[in-house]
C-alpha cells in the first residue's frame, strides 16, 4: 500500500465522505479508503502519485464528477432478478395486489422506489411483477453510482443476474442477443425511471414524495450512525401515511432502534410500516452479563473437543474482472472444509457441483448433489451434499423444502454447527423464532467463535426487548471480529469483511446504550 497515504490525509478523507455521503469508514477500514485512491489514481492518472490524487479528492478545487467517480468505487452494487423470493412473494401478494388502484400515484397506481437500485435487477424485477400480475405501478429506481445507472439503461444483463432459481421470467421479458447476454424488454423497461440520488442529499426531487413501498435493501450498512438516522428519517417523509419500507432482515436492528417503523410480519416475512400512531414498546432488560443456563442448550452426547469440529466456510466464487464467476476456479463453501481429500469416493463430483452452482447453473449443481445423496457416498461427502441442497432452496426461497433437506443433514451429522446455524436461518425465515434461537444456541455450543450465529442471536434477542441476551451476543461478536484481520470475510455473512461487519454490530449495539 502506498506509504505517502498517510493517516492524517487517510483521516481527512474518511471525514469528507462522513460529512458530504454519510458513508461510515473507521479507522479499521482506512485501507478500503486507500486501496479506493489508487484505483482512481490509475484510472484517471491526473497526477504523478496518489498522495497528490487524494490531496486533489480532498480539496474544494475537485470536480463534482471526479468525486462521484471515486464515491462510486466505495459501495458495492451486487444484486440479481428475483432475489429473495420469499420477501417478493409476500410483496406481490399481501401488498401490492392489495393495493391495486389505490396507491398514490395517478389513476391510483401504486408508486415504488428501489433507494439502491445498483445495475437495475430490483426495480425491474418489480416491474415484472406488477406486469405479470396486471398491476399498475409507477417505479422508481435510484443509485449513487452513475455508472451502474448506466447499464441499467442499457437493459443488457449477462446469465450471472440471472440466479434465482426460476428463470422463467427469462424466457418471458428478455430476448437473448448473444452466447451469455440478455435483453429486456422495452415495456419492462419503459415502467422504470431511473436517476442519480445521494441519499444524504439535503432533500430529496418531489417526484420520490407520497411513495406506497420503498425498498432499502443493503444500504444501511453503509452510512454511519447519523447517516442510518438521516436516511430513515428521510424515508420516512417520502413514505405516504401507512406505507411500508422494507429491508434485509440483518438490517431490521436498525429500523427496530431507530422507533419510528411499526414492524410487521407478513407471512414469516418482518416488513415495517408508516404508522404515525405506533409506539415502540419498551425494552426491558437486567444489568446481569453473565451466561446463564438458559442461553446454553443441552449438550450432545457425543459431542467432540471443539478443536476436532469442522470450521466453516462461506460459499463464494471467484470472479474476473467483469464480475462474472471465473470457470476455472471452484467455488468453496462449507463443504470444501470436510471434503479435503481428493481421493475420497464422490469428491470430485461434489467439486462439479461446486463449480456449476458458482457458475449459476442451480439445477444442474441440484442435481449432481442428489446423485451423491442417492449414491448413499460417506457422510463426509453427503454432508456439504445436503447442506448445498439446502443452501440452493434457502436461495431460492423455498424454505419448507431448504429445512427438510437441512433437517437430514442434521441428522447425518448432529455436532456440524453449519448444519444448525442454516437451519435456525430457516427457522427464523418461516417466523419460528423460539426454535430459531434453538438451533442457534447449538451452533454457538457446537462452535463458541461462530460469529454470524452470535449476531444474528444478538438481532433476535434485541427485536425480543431483551437487552442483555442482545449485548451479550454482540460482545462475543466483536471479540471474535477483532482476532481477524479486517479485510477477511466474514463466514456466512454474504460475503462481508470483518471490518465492515464491526461497523455494523457497533451500530446496533450503540444504539441500545
Amino acid at each position: 500500500m502506498n506509504s505517502a497515504l498517510t493517516d492524517d490525509r487517510i483521516s481527512k478523507l474518511a471525514d469528507m465522505v462522513r460529512q458530504n455521503y454519510g458513508l461510515d469508514f473507521s479507522m479499521e477500514r482506512w485501507n478500503d479508503l486507500r486501496s479506493a485512491v489508487v484505483r482512481f489514481h490509475n484510472e484517471n492518472k491526473f497526477f504523478s502519485t496518489a498522495a497528490e490524487s487524494l490531496d486533489y479528492i480532498i480539496s474544494p478545487e475537485a470536480r463534482s464528477q471526479d468525486i462521484e467517480q471515486f464515491i462510486n468505487s466505495l459501495t458495492i452494487g451486487e444484486t440479481f432478478f428475483f432475489r429473495d423470493t420469499k420477501a417478493l412473494k409476500a410483496l406481490e401478494y399481501e401488498i401490492l395486489r392489495k393495493l391495486n388502484g389505490k396507491g398514490r400515484g395517478i389513476n391510483g397506481a401504486i408508486r415504488i422506489w428501489s433507494t439502491a437500485c445498483a445495475t437495475g435487477e430490483e426495480p425491474y424485477t418489480l416491474a415484472m411483477i406488477c406486469r405479470r400480475s396486471g398491476l399498475t405501478a409507477e417505479i422508481f429506481g435510484t443509485d449513487i453510482d452513475s455508472r451502474a445507472l448506466i447499464k441499467a439503461r442499457e437493459g443488457c444483463y449477462r446469465r450471472w443476474s440471472f440466479r434465482s432459481e426460476d428463470k422463467g421470467f427469462r424466457d418471458v421479458f428478455f430476448r437473448k442477443v448473444g452466447a451469455n447476454s440478455y435483453l429486456i424488454d422495452s415495456t419492462i423497461k419503459n415502467m422504470v425511471n431511473l436517476s442519480r440520488l445521494n441519499l444524504m442529499d439535503a432533500s430529496v426531487p418531489a417526484s420520490l414524495a407520497d411513495m406506497d413501498v420503498v425498498l432499502c435493501r443493503n444500504v444501511l450498512m453503509y452510512f454511519s450512525p447519523k447517516g442510518v438516522q438521516g436516511v430513515l428519517d428521510k424515508l420516512w417523509d417520502c413514505l405516504s401515511p401507512g406505507g411500508w419500507l422494507i429491508v434485509t432482515p440483518s438490517e431490521s436492528a436498525l429500523l427496530t432502534s431507530h422507533g419510528r417503523f411499526e414492524p410487521v410480519n407478513i407471512t414469516d416475512v418482518l416488513f415495517f410500516r408508516k404508522n404515525e400512531h405506533y409506539k415502540p414498546k419498551a425494552l426491558a432488560f437486567s444489568a446481569d452479563f453473565s451466561l446463564d443456563a438458559q442461553d446454553s442448550p443441552m449438550p450432545f452426547s457425543d459431542c467432540p473437543p471443539a478443536a476436532d469440529l469442522p470450521s466453516g466456510n462461506t460459499f463464494s466464487t471467484e470472479c474476473t474482472e467483469g464480475g462474472e464467476p471465473d470457470p476455472g476456479v471452484a467455488p468453496v463453501d462449507i463443504a470444501t472444509s470436510i471434503t479435503t481429500t481428493e481421493a475420497a469416493d464422490g469428491s470430485r463430483l461434489l467439486e462439479q457441483a461446486h463449480l456449476l452452482r458458482g457458475k449459476g447453473d442451480l439445477s444442474g449443481a441440484e442435481e449432481v448433489y442428489k446423485k451423491l445423496i442417492d449414491q448413499d457416498y460417506s457422510r463426509r461427502v453427503c454432508l456439504p451434499a445436503l447442506l448445498g441442497i439446502a443452501e440452493l432452496k434457502v436461495d431460492s426461497g423455498f424454505t419448507d423444502e431448504a429445512r427438510i433437506w437441512c433437517e437430514r443433514a442434521v441428522e447425518l451429522d448432529r455436532v456440524n454447527p453449519h448444519s444448525h446455524f442454516l437451519l435456525g436461518q430457516i427457522f427464523l425465515q418461516q417466523g419460528a423464532r423460539d426454535r430459531a434461537v434453538s438451533e442457534m444456541r447449538n451452533a454457538v455450543f457446537l462452535d463458541s467463535g461462530f460469529i454470524m450465529a452470535h449476531v444474528l442471536l444478538g438481532n433476535i434477542y434485541f427485536e425480543s426487548n431483551d437487552k442483555n441476551a442482545a449485548l451479550r451476543h454482540f460482545r462475543i461478536a466483536l471479540q471474535e471480529l477483532d482476532k481477524m484481520d479486517q479485510d477477511e470475510q466474514v463466514p456466512f455473512s454474504d460475503s462481508r469483511t470483518a471490518g465492515r461487519l464491526q461497523e455494523m454490530v457497533r451500530l446496533v449495539r450503540d444504539s441500545i446504550g
